[in-house]
């Protein structure tokens, strides 16, 4: 359990993601990391694939793709790898909520703005709404990594509490340390192309 959840205390952030680093370990690239201020924060890679929302499989001429003009190539080469997702789970101090950081590279090195990746990543139309209908210019910002201090899209945390004490009682769930994460990024991951596998109990 949490001691006032929705909400959680630093040290619950840390047990929360050591959970889900056990839970999730054998079915996806996860890893509970050590800032140097001693924070620690959950850290999800996955490979990024042109046309990974699409179901058109279309036959691919290009030979250097990453020469090619990555506005294109989506069309052209829809399963390549084309590059790799980072995602990262932070405590807010602020907020006392986990707050989702996501930065994108192609396999060229070059990082994606939050217009390309929203365009590659959010393809369901309701959460891009919902996304767009955030005050102060959509749920998908720009900050400093607080544990790394590079700059990374993140998923504001303004309603993550509110989102979490909903959901939970209406569907029956008891969200506790265990199930924290993953509980929370199933609400929440959809925005920025976050969906977990599932996993045998």
């Amino acid at each position: 359990m949490t001691s006032d959840f929705p909400f959680l205390t630093r040290s619950e952030f840390g047990n929360c993601i050591e959970e889900f680093e056990r839970a999730y370990g054998a079915v996806v690239d996860v890893e509970v990391r050590k800032s140097r201020g001693s924070h620690t924060y959950l850290s999800i890679h996955k490979p990024l694939f042109l046309g990974q929302n699409n179901d058109d499989a279309v036959d691919s001429d290009i030979e250097d793709v990453e020469d090619a003009d990555p506005a294109h190539l989506d069309t052209v080469c829809p399963t390549l790898e084309y590059g790799r997702i980072e995602y990262h789970v932070v405590y807010s101090a602020s907020w006392r909520v986990p707050v989702l950081y996501v930065r994108v590279h192609t396999n060229a090195g070059v990082e994606m703005d939050c217009t390309r990746v929203t365009d590659m990543l959010v393809t369901d139309s309701k959460v891009r709404g919902a996304m767009d209908a955030v005050e102060f210019g959509g749920a998908l910002g720009i900050q400093d990594h607080p544990e790394l201090n590079e700059p990374f899209m993140y998923l504001h945390p303004c309603h993550t509490a509110t989102l979490l004490r909903a959901v939970a009682p209406a569907h029956g769930v008891e969200i506790g340390q265990r199930n924290y994460i993953s509980s929370w990024l199933s609400l929440t991951g959809a925005a920025v192309g976050l969906f977990l596998p599932s996993i045998p109990h």
